[in-house]
């Protein structure tokens, strides 16, 4: 059974690793339900230091899963996304007989840490993967005039709308659920470190997303990864497997003006820019 949907985000207990992780009994991943309709998955960090999330939107004609995780770091078994994601289904199928879906496997971006799970869906049926280069991501959803401009995706009773966010990566996007006003920031934006390799694609990323959200709701801000401590400015060091305090993962939208009025003056100079609830790296 899954657990009960309802529990605010900012409450939600996630897997955060071990002191040592060869005893720990934690799932590979852990499944949260946001609701009925849409599934917060992540790994556990003693699979992947990395603890990437996974976002599943359901609609009543496609569903979307935005990224397939990590490789293990050391050889273990690779966690069951595909048979995590049926389960999902199958339950939803019992629900709703009459509907049939499609699934997208989609990524905010094609670092390794979110696109490990994607061979477990190769040769399922109805299933499509959005291929990772830009030309594939700017052809699948139709913008042709990237980085700008806006996309929708019509999963059926739910739109997502899809924004260029490159800086992070070439491909960078961020997702925008019409029914939950969830919006994804990937590796963009999230509780931890923001590394960044082009500052002036990340400046006007920054402020894309943020004159998006000012003329549509957001409810929630939600990353790819935890990796702040809840006392403000501090970072737990990258590659830890035990995040004991950990900083819950949504952040709020005064965070998306905090960093956007940080990028606007960001220098390309090699520097960390400390804030309480995250840290912005150019390297």
């Amino acid at each position: 059974m899954m657990p009960m949907a309802g529990t605010p985000l900012d409450r939600v207990r996630w897997i955060h690793g071990a002191p040592d992780c060869a005893a720990s009994t934690d799932p590979l991943l852990q499944v949260h339900p946001f609701d009925a309709d849409t599934f917060i998955i992540r790994q556990s960090k003693c699979s992947s230091f990395e603890g990437p999330f996974l976002y599943l939107f359901a609609g009543r004609r496609r569903i979307v899963l935005v990224d397939s995780g990590a490789a293990p770091d050391r050889g273990g078994p690779p966690p069951p996304v595909r048979a995590t994601v049926d389960k999902i289904l199958e339950e939803r199928q019992r629900q709703h007989p009459r509907e049939t879906t499609d699934l997208i496997v989609a990524h905010t971006h094609s670092h390794s840490d979110h696109i490990a799970g994607d061979s477990q869906f190769a040769g399922r049926p109805r299933t499509t993967i959005v291929g990772r280069d830009l030309p594939s991501i700017t052809s699948f959803y139709q913008l042709p005039q990237w980085p700008d401009g806006q996309a929708t995706l019509d999963l059926g009773g739910r739109t997502l709308t899809i924004l260029p966010l490159p800086g992070h990566h070439p491909s960078h996007i961020a997702i925008h659920d019409s029914r939950t006003h969830i919006v994804l920031t990937g590796d963009s934006l999230y509780p931890g470190l923001l590394t960044v390799r082009d500052v002036a694609a990340y400046r006007r990323s920054a402020d894309r997303l943020a004159r998006f959200a000012a003329t549509h709701p957001i409810a929630h801000v939600l990353g790819n990864h935890i990796e702040m401590q809840r006392t403000p400015r501090l970072l737990y060091p990258i590659g830890t497997t035990f995040q004991p305090d950990e900083h819950p993962l949504p952040l709020i939208p005064a965070d998306l003006d905090e960093w956007r009025a940080a990028c606007e003056r960001l220098s390309s100079t090699p520097h960390q820019d400390v804030h309480d609830r995250f840290i912005i790296e150019v390297l």
